[in-house]
């Protein structure tokens, strides 16, 4: 005959997905450390990036306590032609972060409005 288990009994299988010692690319929760670079920021990131935005990562916060999974990293939200518009602190999850190319825009000779033409 089965034990009977509690109602808010935690499955084992969620603690043996964790690490069991901290690594060098971890904190000791076993969080991914984010390292600088250039990232695309999805709803896997945060559900705030409704809309994906590409930013250069500064550094990660880890002197502020977060959520298992989650951290604090200050940013440089970047637009269309690698341009730093923004300086920002987001709470994101480094799971979600895809590493990504900076954006690159192709420099196109500038567009001459109102030229006189010959005739």
């Amino acid at each position: 005959m089965p034990v009977p288990r509690p109602a808010n009994a935690v499955p084992a299988s969620r603690w043996a997905a964790r690490p069991a010692a901290p690594t060098a690319s971890a904190r000791s929760d076993g969080t991914p450390l984010v390292s600088p670079g250039v990232y695309l920021l999805t709803r896997e990131a945060s559900p705030q990036f409704a809309t994906p935005i590409t930013v250069r990562v500064i550094r990660e916060r880890t002197d502020l306590v977060t959520y298992h999974g989650w951290t604090w990293v200050e940013v440089y939200q970047l637009d269309s032609r690698d341009q730093a518009t923004d300086r920002r602190e987001l709470y994101v999850r480094p799971d979600g972060m895809r590493p990504t190319e900076a954006p690159s825009a192709e420099r196109r000779a500038p567009v001459r409005r109102n030229a006189r033409t010959s005739r």
